[in-house]
């Protein structure tokens, strides 16, 4: 009789990985549930996508990035609560868009008539004022600021040499583009007994343009994302 085959590490190493974060977040919910939560206070992780684009750019296509982080609620009375989020990963950005010069006579050679991607990495910040018609469950919407802290931003460009070969070229704009987004957002959330789901829109306020550009740009971005709590308890 033959012994079982062993399992590759590879293979034991991205079941390791896949339960990782589902393990993190039971164990964090089982050791500090208590301590994060009170009949008025929730804190949990909250993870969705940021569905984006810029605005000074004729054709600009949508970019599709995640968004992912920590979220808090403050239910300091009946109808009107308090909701923030810090999102450590939470890009933003636009494809399909017309290429800048940047001023380098051998870098424009290659980029002239391409596309290029622009993408942002942002920590961002949001405090909400929400209405809730329920204390505990159901519809409710929200506004209020937004910030973007920019960690890095970059060019994509996918050109073709005289020969035909595809290849990319990035171009760095940390230090030529805003290191802050500051916007306005509106959500509308439905809230379930240990989770909820949200619809948020941020109208981007600060111009984004990369030094040298001639029209003002300005992220518009709207995040669908799913909220689940840590230690949840409800009012008396």
């Amino acid at each position: 009789m033959r012994s079982p085959r062993p399992i590759p590490l590879g293979v034991m190493a991205a079941l390791l990985l896949l339960a990782a974060p589902a393990r993190a977040q039971v164990l964090i919910g089982y050791l500090f549930g208590e301590k994060l939560s009170s009949p008025t206070f929730n804190m949990g992780f909250e993870v969705g996508a940021n569905f984006s684009t810029v605005t000074g750019f004729e054709d600009a296509e949508r970019t599709n990035r995640t968004a992912f982080g920590l979220f808090a609620d403050w239910r300091w009375s009946e109808h009107f609560h308090l909701g923030g989020a810090v999102l450590p990963f939470a890009g933003r950005g636009a494809e399909n868009l017309a290429a800048e010069p940047t001023g380098d006579p051998a870098f424009d050679g290659q980029t002239a008539g391409h596309r290029m991607h622009r993408s942002f990495d942002l920590v961002e910040l949001s405090a909400l004022m929400k209405w809730a018609p329920k204390r505990e469950e159901g519809i409710r919407f929200g506004a209020g600021p937004s910030l973007g802290i920019v960690t890095g931003a970059r060019d994509r460009y996918d050109a073709v040499s005289p020969a035909g070969l595809s290849y990319t070229l990035e171009r760095d704009l940390g230090g030529k583009v805003p290191g802050v987004d500051f916007g306005v957002s509106v959500e509308a959330e439905w809230r379930f007994p240990l989770l909820s789901i949200a619809a948020r829109y941020t109208q981007g306020l600060t111009d984004m343009r990369a030094d040298g550009a001639p029209d003002p740009s300005y992220t518009r971005v709207l995040t669908g994302t799913g909220r689940i709590y840590l230690g949840k308890e409800s009012s008396p």
